[in-house]
């Protein structure tokens, strides 16, 4: 069992990171376009955010991490997302993946923390891409992954697949590779998002040890023993939800910088005009950019009274109430995406200049609310199964 930290020391640590992500943040914010036209992270970044402590957010204090709780992860992804969308989503993915690391047993997670304090690791939800097969004392696997976010810095994997069993049948399961095992592509030639890297990868047929594989449905309704080994409340979390976090707080960052960026750009086109002796009003955005902000402040209103519902019931919450926070995530992406795209579409010549933080907040948003988890259909189409007292689908939850 994990310790208990008292809540001095939690609000401590807590103000601490946040301030170390408001320290980060300048430079994202600089970087952003090389990392844009790299179509990668950059070294210096990633190295930046090592030396913060971040990534060992939701890492257990038993293996030397900060074991904080989700609202201290909200925070700094949305401050690091708000500098730059890409990083802001490859961190937080970061972060959250070494959570999933303690679902599996205790020999693998002391074998991946042996005199590390975090480790980098992509993932990827479309078990459809890989498959695998029962042997002695483990498993063969081999398939093609897309969205490997966090593929180019690190040295584990977390591959989902198909385990077909002796009479043909398919489960889900997720296993864990050392880098080596994998085979990275660049494929990442896409319209946003470029920074993060997400390559594809590939194994062929690779051995992985059976303690390195577990059941999809475990990982994902906390049943694979983490909630025994640790006592933080962060331990007692649905996985899905905070994936959920993962991915929408950069959106939510991007459509915060796109509107700040839209003020800061009008005023300086009125500036500019009253300098020449000419006048222009801002009279014809008005209407355009305050709805706009509204929407922002709504989806962020509606994303944190999500995070306050999953921190009040974790693992007590029933399907149908993960289902509904999914669904009230991906409502808030939309809303950011439409605003964000409105707040474009108002900015002008200039706006469409591929420097223009107004034009990858379009990119970026455009890209990353195509995310299967915030799947319209999908999560809208449960949530209006619920409202007629029909069961949700969607097994993402």
């Amino acid at each position: 069992m994990s310790q208990i930290a008292s809540t001095a020391d939690v609000k401590n640590t807590s103000d601490m990171l946040i301030e170390r992500a408001q320290g980060l943040a300048p430079l994202l914010r600089e970087k952003a376009r090389d990392a844009e036209i790299a179509r990668r992270p950059l070294d210096e970044v990633i190295e930046a955010i090592r030396d913060s402590g971040l990534f060992a957010m939701m890492v257990p204090k038993l293996f030397g991490g900060h074991e904080m709780d989700l609202d201290t992860f909200f925070e700094t992804v949305l401050i690091l997302s708000k500098a730059d969308a890409s990083m802001g989503w490859l961190t937080g993915f970061y972060i959250e993946h070494n959570f999933w690391f303690f679902h599996y047993p205790p020999a693998v997670y002391e074998q991946l923390f042996q005199g590390t304090d975090h480790v980098l690791a992509p993932g990827t939800l479309n078990v459809g891409a890989g498959n695998a097969t029962r042997v002695d004392g483990g498993y063969r696997l081999s398939g093609q992954w897309q969205w490997g976010t966090g593929i180019i810095h690190g040295t584990w994997v977390m591959a989902g697949a198909l385990l077909a069993d002796a009479d043909g049948n398919k489960a889900p399961y997720f296993f864990l590779l050392p880098r080596e095992d994998v085979d990275p592509i660049d494929t990442w030639h896409i319209a946003g998002m470029c920074g993060t890297g997400s390559w594809d990868f590939k194994v062929d047929d690779v051995f992985v040890p059976e303690d390195y594989g577990m059941p999809f449905l475990d990982l994902i309704n906390v049943t694979s023993g983490i909630t025994d080994r640790f006592d933080g409340p962060l331990y007692q979390t649905p996985l899905i939800p905070i994936l959920g976090f993962a991915a929408s707080l950069p959106l939510l960052g991007a459509a915060q910088m796109a509107l700040e960026e839209f003020c800061v750009q009008t005023k300086r086109q009125i500036g500019q005009q009253n300098m020449r002796g000419g006048v222009m009003s801002p009279e014809g955005k008005n209407v355009v950019i305050a709805e706009a902000a509204l929407t922002i402040e709504t989806a962020e209103l509606l994303l944190r009274d999500v995070l306050k519902d999953v921190m009040a019931k974790r693992n007590q919450a029933s399907g149908e109430e993960r289902g509904q926070w999914l669904a009230r995530m991906s409502h808030a992406v939309h809303m950011c995406r439409d605003a964000v795209n409105k707040i474009g579409a108002s900015a002008g010549a200039g706006g469409n200049m591929l420097d223009n933080p107004i034009q990858r907040a379009v990119r970026d948003i455009n890209t990353a609310s195509c995310h299967i988890v915030f799947d319209r259909d999908s999560r809208y189409g449960d949530y209006g199964r619920q409202l007629f007292g029909l069961p949700p689908t969607n097994m993402l939850v």
